[in-house]
């Protein structure tokens, strides 16, 4: 663990700040940040896994029982404003009727808290009265409570994976740093050379060839610096693409209920964090690296000229890079406050741009643009005072700088006076000594910068270190699925669901409570019951989104608990509620942008779908441009377009979710006759009763069970 985590620069216990990853997990926070102040240091991830807590977030009676896990001894407490004073502190405060937060201390009529959403707070007991709802927990630990440290480390290597070439492009920049630093070394010798030789000597003809080692000098160093700049570049170019990619390549690959609980806006800060890292380790460090060179080189030179002076330079160099520790959490901390704004105001931002239909039609476009000014004016504040404290950072420098070498010129000049420094060797030795403090100043700097890579290390490590949702059938192998070309056997259940129960994780209501039910080859099954009663949820367990907390699923013979879900998909053909087109033409829309595409399957599959006669009245044909919430089209042609989607990837299973709820009684007849006599398997979930009717059997869901209505 690094030094910076560990020492406290105060006399009272540091009560830690952590920040809720997802949307819901603000009390598991506030659990994690009490228990470390009491000495068990404990992080979300390690939470995470050890509680199951529900997207829909957590009630005071599951947080007071998972501090009792943690053995913290929970009390509730109900109190008036005025009485926070009365709390053992820290305590969870619970506020705005969904959100907890912890009450750091009460400074007369001021509170301050770490709020899980917002960081570290200070507000006055008049706003705080807008926010708490009188209900308090108070925390003690019990006699097991132990002290230890569960953190997860997290290792800069495993976010980067693997990546090609960067061994050998490192060795070639040491290289070159390594010869440029032999340049820099021998420049303030050629300075005492001509001050102690040529002048005292009047000697034109060695100036001469000096002078004219000293531009062949100048000019192997530039070509060097340009190899060294270029290598670089290409360095970082080739090591960003391949981090980038891999890092989207995971992102795309996790479990639907991570992306459930995260927002838009968090998600994109997190993997653009990438960016800054990569940055950090291609150019800060390496340039860090170079200047370890530079300090090495000149120091020796220094002690060999005077230890005295060199002392003076170490010791001011020890000053800065104290005061630099001393404020570390302070610049950590207002840095972590500039991200958290940034990706709120990120956020808002994409929200309201996808709303600005809803937000316009009715009349909102005034107070979300408020609420958008009041995220902007926070994240500028916070990225203001993170820039304050930088400016301060700049001035201490400037102004050691300038003590270190008015004090290293009086004392080298009385060294001259003295008889015990010729003239040059005082100015090759300043020379020394200046490329020595911005040597050591700038690998300081950087040092805190790489140290400061734990703000976005922790948020790209949420996205990096999630298991992914094949993770299972990669260690198993996968399984042997269908062919692509076979066609599923008609006395066998297309798909089949034995005893299935799923409830969302911290809840104790079953969603689906041993469901049963088969579809044969060529059979219409209709799935009907209550807004909410869980049909969605059902295509979802049987698309393997979510696994199923008890039971067996097969779909085209595989077993999902041992399947690979991906393999499944590829024989299925859905329309879900939540679907989406993207940016693009119809064509590759319905193709899903495939490079090699079947003319007459996509024409076949938009008659199918009764779109093709839209198409040919659009200029473009399917060559239409449609934006990428498909704003070209009706509600009713993006259904259509969707179905023409599901049906070109030639299923052997069809799963349709209120797939025709915007079209009108004669097209969605058409499309239910043309469905059947394709002969496919189909689960129906709808609502209408022209829907319904064109199922051969209608099962209802209904207080997490099904019942048959007809045959």
């Amino acid at each position: 663990m690094d030094v910076t985590e560990v020492i406290n620069w105060g006399w009272r216990k540091r009560l830690p700040l952590i920040r809720q990853t997802e949307s819901a997990e603000c009390g598991m926070a506030c659990l994690a940040m009490i228990a470390g102040w009491h000495g068990y240091r404990v992080d979300l991830p390690t939470l995470r896994a050890r509680f199951n807590v529900s997207q829909l977030g957590m009630t005071f009676s599951q947080l007071m029982s998972c501090a009792e896990q943690l053995h913290l001894s929970g009390r509730a407490v109900q109190l008036e404003l005025e009485e926070l004073h009365l709390l053992a502190v820290p305590c969870i405060l619970y506020c705005d009727m969904n959100h907890f937060t912890v009450l750091k201390r009460v400074r007369g009529q001021r509170l301050e808290l770490h709020d899980p959403a917002r960081g570290a707070v200070t507000m006055s007991l008049r706003e705080a009265n807008r926010h708490f709802t009188g209900v308090a927990m108070e925390l003690t630990p019990t006699h097991q409570f132990a002290v230890k440290d569960q953190r997860k480390k997290i290792r800069l290597f495993d976010l980067i994976g693997k990546t090609q070439g960067l061994k050998s492009a490192l060795g070639r920049i040491f290289c070159f740093a390594l010869a440029l630093e032999v340049f820099a070394l021998i420049g303030p010798l050629i300075n005492q050379l001509v001050i102690d030789e040529v002048l005292v000597a009047l000697d034109a003809s060695l100036l001469t060839l000096i002078v004219i080692a000293m531009l062949l000098m100048a000019a192997t160093q530039t070509l060097l610096e340009l190899a060294r700049q270029w290598a670089t570049l290409t360095m970082a170019v080739n090591f960003n693409m391949q981090w980038t990619a891999n890092v989207f390549h995971h992102l795309l690959r996790l479990p639907i209920s991570w992306f459930e609980a995260r927002n838009m806006g968090d998600i994109s800060a997190k993997f653009d964090a990438v960016d800054t890292i990569q940055d950090t380790l291609t150019t800060t460090l390496l340039e860090a690296f170079l200047d370890v060179l530079l300090v090495v080189g000149t120091l020796t030179m220094m002690f060999f000229y005077s230890a005295k002076l060199t002392l003076v330079a170490l010791a001011a160099a020890l000053v800065y890079g104290l005061l630099r520790l001393f404020w570390f959490s302070t610049l950590r901390k207002a840095a972590d406050d500039s991200w958290v704004a940034g990706t709120q105001e990120s956020s808002h931002f994409l929200e309201s741009l996808r709303g600005v239909l809803s937000l316009r039609v009715n009349g909102a476009l005034t107070p979300r643009e408020s609420v958008w000014r009041n995220l902007n004016v926070a994240r500028r504040n916070a990225q203001l005072h993170e820039s304050k404290l930088m400016m301060v950072y700049g001035i201490m420098q400037t102004v050691i700088g300038s003590v270190v070498g008015a004090a290293v010129l009086w004392l080298g000049a009385s060294a001259v006076l003295a008889g015990q420094f010729s003239v040059g060797m005082l100015v090759a030795y300043m020379s020394f000594q200046g490329r020595f403090s911005s040597s050591i100043n700038g690998l300081i700097d950087k040092l805190v910068a790489y140290r400061m890579l734990d703000v976005y290390n922790q948020r790209l490590a949420d996205i990096v270190l999630a298991a992914r949702e094949d993770a299972a059938s990669q260690a198993a192998g996968g399984a042997n699925g269908p062919s692509a070309t076979c066609v599923w056997p008609s006395d066998r259940p297309a798909l089949s669901l034995e005893q299935v129960s799923f409830k969302y994780a911290g809840t104790e209501r079953e969603i689906l409570s041993q469901v049963s039910l088969q579809i044969m080859p060529g059979e219409v099954l209709a799935l009907v019951g209550a807004s909410g009663c869980g049909k969605t949820t059902l295509a979802k367990l049987v698309l393997g989104l979510y696994p199923p907390t008890a039971g067996v699923i097969r779909t085209l013979g595989i077993e999902h608990r041992q399947g690979d879900y991906q393999q499944v998909r590829q024989h299925i053909g859905v329309v879900l509620q939540e679907d989406q087109l993207f940016r693009g033409s119809i064509a590759e829309n319905m193709t899903f942008f495939s490079s090699r595409v079947d003319q007459q399957k996509l024409g076949e599959c938009a008659r199918l779908a009764q779109l093709e006669q839209d198409i040919e009245k659009l200029p473009m044909g399917y060559q239409t441009l449609i934006g990428e919430m498909g704003g070209t089209l009706s509600a009713g042609q993006k259904q259509r377009l969707l179905l023409a989607r599901a049906l070109y990837k030639q299923p052997q299973l069809l799963i349709l979710d209120e797939a025709t709820s915007h079209l009108d009684v004669n097209n969605e007849t058409l499309i239910g006759q043309t469905l059947r006599q394709l002969g496919l398997p189909i689960l129906l979930i709808a609502h209408r009763p022209e829907t319904i009717a064109t199922a051969d059997r209608v099962i209802e869901l209904a207080a997490g069970r099904i019942r048959t209505l007809s045959v």
